[in-house]
């Protein structure tokens, strides 16, 4: 029948290609406010998604997650965009949660991986689905956190290592070995119960 389509897909001019961010960022300085909706639809969900798994709050998310917006758009005079403007929203957001998690009570690290891999139970998920979902959970709640962060990143969010570099503040060789050593430890995980 009718495919859910974007606030941005709304507005996009049939045969024309969506606009990169460097485009919006042009045009929001021009002051165009369709533009700014555009990147902010653009990043939205992920950036939320982020804000819930490290917090697990979604209330928190979603104060988090407009926090992120409103400082990203509060200091875009100095922004100066070098291709990284999901990345530059990610760091933004990983500082606001680092900071609200102060205050916060620990939160179960297979709560937080369920969270960020969107794995929680819906109707429209086949039960293969879901079970497989549960299982690499459970099998990622095994990681330390850094390795757990940097599989996450990139395969759950699609981050490029130069991305999660930023956003983790380590090297780019750093990320992709963290992305590495927690694939290979997810592997060591599944063989081990496969044994059992």
């Amino acid at each position: 029948m009718f495919s859910k389509l974007s606030f941005a897909q709304l507005y996009q001019v049939e045969g024309e290609e969506p606009l990169d961010d460097a485009e919006l960022l042009k045009r929001i300085h021009d002051g165009d406010l369709e533009a700014l909706n555009q990147l902010i639809e653009r990043h939205y969900d992920s950036i939320s998604r982020y804000c819930y798994w490290k917090t697990a709050n979604a209330a928190l998310a979603q104060d988090l997650t407009q926090e992120t917006f409103y400082r990203f758009f509060r200091s875009l005079d100095r922004y100066i965009h070098t291709g990284k403007c999901r990345a530059y929203l990610y760091t933004i957001a990983r500082r606001l949660v680092s900071d609200a998690r102060k205050g916060l009570p620990q939160i179960a690290l297979d709560q937080i991986a369920e969270t960020a891999l969107g794995t929680a139970p819906s109707a429209e998920e086949t039960a293969e689905r879901d079970w497989q979902s549960r299982e690499l959970v459970r099998w990622l709640t095994h990681l330390p956190d850094e390795l757990q962060e940097a599989v996450i990143l990139r395969y759950s969010y699609g981050l490029r290592f130069r991305e999660i570099a930023d956003i983790t503040g380590v090297t780019l060789y750093t990320a992709q070995y963290r992305v590495k050593r927690g694939l290979a430890a997810l592997k060591k995980i599944m063989h081990k119960e496969e044994e059992s």
